[in-house]
């Protein structure tokens, strides 16, 4: 996307435990609405979140089609900084800035500067994300246990949802 788009695109990884994001007012917010409520298909999900505040969530529900195949446009194999035992890990990463070039610095603290992630280059071209291959060809499927319990939990639905269940792809 920086190359594409020709910008500078800066990551940042925060500390498990010590950061508030907005995004967790948000969920508080979903989960209070959604108590008491009664769920019978994935898509009355929908509704409940996107009327969980008075300015109503954008909420998009995502088909399989939607999720893209990243494996083979990547120009880095890896983003791990060393190779060797001892050598900083993916874990160790604080923050990555990716570059309008194709090239990729990060930092293992925030107060240092930034350093070139050491790898080799792959051949990349920059594909729009409509351009992408798809990740999955067809509807995930559930494993023949979860759908025969599924067939019986829906007996105790109403009769408009169960269609919902009879159509699920299963092993």
């Amino acid at each position: 996307m920086a190359v594409k788009n020709k910008i500078t695109i800066e990551q940042k990884y925060l500390e498990v435990g010590h950061t508030q994001m907005e995004v967790d007012a948000m969920h508080s917010l979903i989960e209070r609405r959604m108590r008491n409520r009664i769920i019978n298909v994935p898509a009355d999900y929908l509704q409940i979140i996107e009327s969980a505040r008075t300015n109503p969530f954008d909420v998009k529900y995502l088909e399989h089609t939607f999720f893209k195949d990243f494996r083979n446009i990547s120009s880095y194999k890896s983003i791990r900084p060393g190779r060797s035992s001892g050598d900083p890990k993916v874990t160790d990463i604080r923050a990555l800035m990716y570059s309008s070039s194709g090239e990729i610095s990060y930092k293992l603290r925030f107060e240092e500067p930034w350093m070139l992630l050491p790898q080799r280059k792959s051949p990349y071209s920059a594909k729009s994300f409509e351009e992408m291959q798809n990740l999955y060809q067809t509807r995930l499927k559930i494993k023949a246990r979860k759908y025969d319990d599924l067939q019986q939990i829906k007996e105790v639905l109403p009769a408009d949802f169960r269609e919902f269940y009879n159509n699920l792809p299963h092993n």
